[in-house]
């Protein structure tokens, strides 16, 4: 119990040396190691004013490929390219739409064989 009371003791004399110190933690910004783009400016354009769209839920909700996967359409909510970001979960909904541009992907063709080659599964062979 002794060495508590000590220890006790020795920290509090601690304490007032370092207030009386005067030493104080320096909490600036240091913005010269942050980066100075958006995230996904790489991917995709970045609106030239960026900020907060004017989108609500009723908007957001359309975005979510979960809402149209079921029925008799033949919808996926397995997207290879997304057109924007924002897949319908932001929260809140005025984050989406706001900061990138929509980004066009052209669909791809595809590619049948037929039946007049050597078919090595899905594809002809060149070899004869």
């Amino acid at each position: 119990m002794l060495k508590l009371h000590h220890l006790i003791f020795l920290g509090g004399i601690l304490a007032i040396a370092l207030v009386l110190s005067g030493y104080k933690e320096n909490f600036e910004l240091n913005p010269a190691k942050f980066p100075n783009k958006l995230l996904l400016a790489d991917m995709y354009n970045v609106k030239p004013d960026p900020g907060l769209s004017g989108n609500g839920a009723h908007n957001q909700y359309l975005l979510n490929p979960n809402e149209f996967a079921c029925g008799y359409n033949q919808a996926s909510n397995n997207k290879k390219y997304w057109d924007t970001p924002c897949d319908g979960t932001a929260y809140p909904p005025n984050i989406c739409g706001g900061l990138y541009e929509k980004k066009h992907f052209t669909k791809e063709k595809v590619c049948r064989p037929g039946f007049n080659c050597r078919r090595v599964g899905f594809y002809c062979s060149k070899l004869n």
